[in-house]
C-alpha cells in the first residue's frame, strides 16, 4: 500500500475546510486522541485518502479488526458529508456518512452508518452498515441538482459531474 503525503497548507480531505496539519492529521500523527466519534470517522477517512494502513486498523476496535487491509489501488477517495454524528457523550455513538470515489474514471459513493465506541478515552471504529445497498460499493449518484458527494456546497452538475 503506497502512502500519500499531504502538503504543509493542504485542506484536509475529511471536507473540514481547515489546513490538515490543523485537522485530521493530529491525530492521524499521534499528537493527539480525536475527542469524539466524528472525529475519529474524519481522521479515519483522511487515513483512506493517505493509504495510511497503520492508523486505519489501530482505530479500529480490536474485536472486529482485521489483521490487514484490501484496498483496492484504483480506488480514489473523493469527497466525504457527515450526515449524523451522534453526540458521543457515552461510550458509544454513531456517524453517517457519504464518502465519494472514482474507480477508474467511474464515480460512485459509499453511504454508511459507522458504529465507534470510547474505551480508556479513545474512540474505535467497530462496524459500519451499509445505508443505501448491501455492497461497500454504491453507484447510485446524485441528481444534477442535487448537493455534490464531495462536500464542495456546490450541485453536482456545476462540480463532480465535469470532472
Amino acid at each position: 500500500m503506497k502512502n500519500r503525503q499531504l502538503q504543509n497548507n493542504e485542506t484536509c480531505p475529511c471536507g473540514s475546510k481547515i489546513k490538515a496539519l490543523d485537522c485530521c492529521l493530529v491525530f492521524i500523527n499521534g499528537q493527539r486522541l480525536a475527542d469524539n466519534a466524528e472525529l475519529l470517522m474524519r481522521s479515519r477517512y483522511t487515513a483512506y485518502v493517505l493509504d495510511n494502513e497503520e492508523y486505519i486498523l489501530k482505530t479500529w476496535h480490536s474485536s472486529q479488526r482485521p489483521s490487514a487491509l484490501v484496498q483496492d489501488a484504483r480506488l480514489e477517495w473523493q469527497g466525504l458529508r457527515v450526515l449524523k454524528s451522534s453526540p458521543g457523550n457515552t461510550n458509544e455513538a454513531f456517524v453517517e456518512f457519504i464518502a465519494g470515489f472514482s474507480e477508474e474514471g467511474e464515480k460512485g459513493q459509499m453511504h454508511e452508518r459507522s458504529r465507534f465506541i470510547r474505551e480508556k478515552g479513545a474512540w474505535f471504529y467497530v462496524d459500519g452498515e451499509q445505508v443505501e445497498s448491501n455492497t461497500q460499493r454504491n453507484l447510485k449518484m446524485p441528481g444534477r441538482n442535487e448537493a455534490c458527494y464531495c462536500g464542495s456546497g456546490k450541485k453536482f452538475k456545476k462540480c463532480c459531474a465535469v470532472k
